[in-house]
């Protein structure tokens, strides 16, 4: 999958494209609706790659009642996606999650209540991936379709994909990974100081998620509910590390994994690679060269969450400053809510946005 997400006008999308096909089938009226939406210059999120769109995900705020079947949900300022798809010839969940991302993402910066789509339960792949991050069925419409709806006031917090993208308030503590510059370049290629909010996250989406760091350390302080800060720490030979190491990214940790403690193996390389599936940006020979060369290695699987703004300076000399560098290993660090909400402020982080209390 060697494709990207960019924001398109209707106007300018190939609305012969096979992908459409199958929302044809579903609507009558497709074709209207489509170029109805191009001649009122609205614009969607195309995924696209070699062999042509492999995603089309389009939000637009709504203040209407949601008909259905049976009664009716009230109006209200929300997001409705209103065209959410991937192409079945895209295998695994990482392009579904990643496009579901980017609704939640926007859904997360407007500050809106919920958020709702449309669906008919054939689809079920996306339905699966609909209820993984938190959507609820809230109805059915007169033709057949089911209404799936995720409110802020109703998140479940147990789960960080139900969750997604806001901050469980209620988290034991925050950690920090420290992942050298190279490695975090690859995990995360578009956690970038200095791009703008929206094409980050089109990058982020066409690679999931879901991410899976895979550390030769024995021990971290981390746990699933934990919210994570990741660091890059630069190795280079020019300039000051103090200045140029520096937090680029926020994410929950959902699982922690001991796959070899010194020199023991806690699990074969086949458990190792299965837990890793799709979610690694990594080939299987790098897998089992961390396995084979560690006596000691651990995996822990993250929901990114987003990254920090324009003029970031929250670098080792900023965290030794504010007396957020603890005298331990940086896998060891813990902090409090109020220590994490100061950090992310000064990345830029609308903690308003992220955390409902």
């Amino acid at each position: 999958m060697s494709g990207s997400f960019s924001s398109a006008r209707f106007r300018d999308v190939d609305l012969s494209d096979a992908f459409f096909d199958s929302l044809r089938d579903d609507y009558r009226r497709f074709d209207g609706w489509f170029l109805g939406n191009g001649e009122a210059g609205e614009s969607a999120l195309v995924y696209a790659d070699e062999e042509g769109i492999g995603a089309f995900v389009y939000v637009k705020d709504e203040n209407e009642p949601i008909q259905l079947a049976e009664g009716s949900i009230p109006a209200l300022e929300r997001l409705k996606i209103g065209t959410l798809k991937v192409a079945d010839r895209i295998q695994g969940e990482r392009l579904g999650e990643g496009a579901i991302g980017l609704a939640l993402w926007r859904w997360r910066e407007s500050g809106r209540r919920q958020i709702y789509v449309t669906v008919f339960e054939k689809h079920e792949a996306l339905v699966g991936v609909l209820r993984k991050f938190g959507f609820r069925l809230a109805g059915k419409k007169d033709n057949g379709e089911s209404v799936y709806l995720k409110d802020r006031a109703q998140l479940d917090y147990a789960d960080a994909y139900a969750c997604f993208p806001l901050l469980n308030p209620h988290f034991d503590a925050a950690n920090l990974l420290a992942i050298d510059d190279t490695f975090h370049d690859e995990l995360f290629p578009y956690s970038e100081l200095a791009r703008e909010f929206q094409s980050t996250f089109n990058s982020a989406a066409a690679n999931g998620v879901t991410k899976v760091y895979i550390g030769a350390a024995r021990q971290v302080a981390t746990a699933p509910g934990h919210p994570i800060l990741i660091y890059r720490k630069y190795t280079g030979d020019s300039g000051s590390p103090g200045f140029r190491s520096v937090i680029t990214s926020y994410c929950v940790v959902t699982d922690v994994v001991y796959v070899k403690q010194h020199g023991r193996a806690l699990e074969t390389y086949d458990q190792l690679r299965n837990r890793v599936r799709n979610k690694s940006v990594f080939s299987d020979d790098r897998i089992r060269a961390q396995y084979e060369n560690n006596d000691n290695v651990v995996l822990i699987e993250m929901v990114y969450l987003g990254y920090f703004g324009p003029g970031n300076n929250v670098n080792w000399r900023w965290l030794k400053d504010h007396g957020y560098w603890r005298e331990t290993h940086p896998h060891q660090f813990a902090y409090t809510r109020e220590e994490l909400a100061a950090i992310l402020e000064a990345g830029g982080v609308d903690i308003a946005t992220l955390i409902v209390d």
